[in-house]
């Protein structure tokens, strides 16, 4: 189920905002400190600046920027809708499990059907200015590396598959080869990719790149100068959900070679993670779709309710017009009978008045046809045959 949405004034935010530090506000709206930072941007709300909290921390009282009165008056008041909890599911081995030894020798041969594909779909020309390779005849493989960095890519691809195969794993990447390689685990598909970490650093324009921006004003040298660190990053993801996705990287302790036996781990666990995630996607659907009919059905009742207290209103209304007219034509009878100075000609036309009047109230009075009244109430619209 959804988190239910905040309301609050701006007055209020800009009070709360001004006496607790912004991360800790964030997290009990159930925001990231950026989305509340943007919510107070959007309804002009001035924020603490760095070293405010310290300031307090140390007893002094430094000034709070003053709320400035609003150009919107729609802005004045703030819903917030938290942000679902993030859901994390453990892919990685317990400490008690066993981890398979997945080796990868430096001088291994690349062996693998699918690993001999990737290789032949390479372009080994860089395509771009980071000196990232390229693929031919649009293919998709799985690697956003250099070429530095592709026989080391390769040879860890290659063990692997190698290691899936062993385990009936199935890999799914179809002639012509332009759509993502996918690895076919209990039915559920996953993805991998190998990329590498490219540094950027603020190119500095050499002196020939400078006489020639002089000369050809409409040329810029370019903006940054990148370098290929052979650092490469493992991801492993479904194809259905890509929040389900695990990483693994080069460090300090150990290099990626090192980590494949995790991977074929999660390979095995994800399948469970992605069925709980569709079972909850499931669930949150069908409440979602109760608590829409459940509003509804209160929206129809309400409109119902709205209908038949206007009907009976009307009709009350109807009921007084009638005894009023009732009692105008009973009087004006009276009179015109108790004044002796009329002519005959005169009583006449007003006794003709007078039953006008009494017909009409019998027209206009909800009392005379209860059976029209009863479905006025009854049956919207008030043209249903009774």
């Amino acid at each position: 189920m959804s988190p239910e949405a905040i309301t609050l004034s701006r007055q209020n935010l800009y009070d709360k905002v001004w006496s607790t530090p912004m991360h800790k506000l964030a997290r009990e709206f159930g925001l990231s400190d950026v989305g509340l930072a943007k919510l107070c941007r959007r309804h002009d709300i001035p924020v603490p600046g760095r070293g405010y909290w310290a300031r307090i921390q140390f007893g002094q009282k430094p000034e709070r920027i003053p709320l400035p009165a609003l150009k919107e008056p729609r802005l004045d008041s703030i819903k917030i809708v938290p942000s679902p909890p993030k859901v994390t599911y453990d892919v990685d081995p317990e400490n008690n499990e066993e981890i398979p030894t997945i080796e990868v020798q430096d001088d291994r041969l690349v062996s693998h059907r699918v690993v001999r594909r990737i290789e032949h779909s390479v372009s080994r020309k860089p395509l771009d200015e980071r000196g990232i390779l390229g693929t031919r005849q649009g293919r998709s493989v799985p690697l956003n590396i250099s070429g530095g960095a592709l026989p080391r890519a390769l040879r860890i691809l290659d063990a692997f598959f190698a290691a899936l195969d062993d385990v009936t794993h199935v890999l799914e990447w179809p002639s012509p080869y332009n759509t993502p390689l996918r690895i076919v685990v209990s039915d559920e598909k996953l993805q991998l990719s190998i990329t590498e970490a490219i540094r950027r650093s603020e190119h500095k324009p050499t002196r020939d790149e400078l006489a020639r921006q002089k000369q050809d004003y409409w040329w810029k040298p370019a903006r940054w100068d990148y370098t290929q660190s052979g650092e490469l990053k493992l991801a492993l993801w479904s194809c259905d959900y890509p929040g389900i996705s695990r990483t693994w990287a080069d460090g300090k302790r150990r290099r990626l070679e090192q980590c494949l036996g995790e991977l074929l781990v999660a390979c095995q666990k994800l399948p469970a993670a992605i069925k709980k995630e569709r079972e909850d996607r499931a669930e949150a659907e069908r409440i979602r779709r109760e608590e829409e009919k459940r509003r509804a059905e209160e929206a129809l009742r309400k409109a119902e309710h709205d209908r038949k207290a206007k009907t009976v209103r009307e009709l009350a209304h109807a009921w007084q017009e009638s005894r009023l007219l009732r009692e105008f034509g009973t009087a004006l009878q009276n009179t015109t009978a108790e004044t002796p100075d009329l002519s005959d000609e005169a009583k006449k036309e007003l006794l003709v008045m007078v039953d006008w009047i009494l017909h009409n109230a019998d027209y206009v009075d909800p009392l005379t046809d209860l059976k029209w009244t009863r479905n006025q109430f009854k049956n919207p619209p008030w043209s249903l045959q009774y």
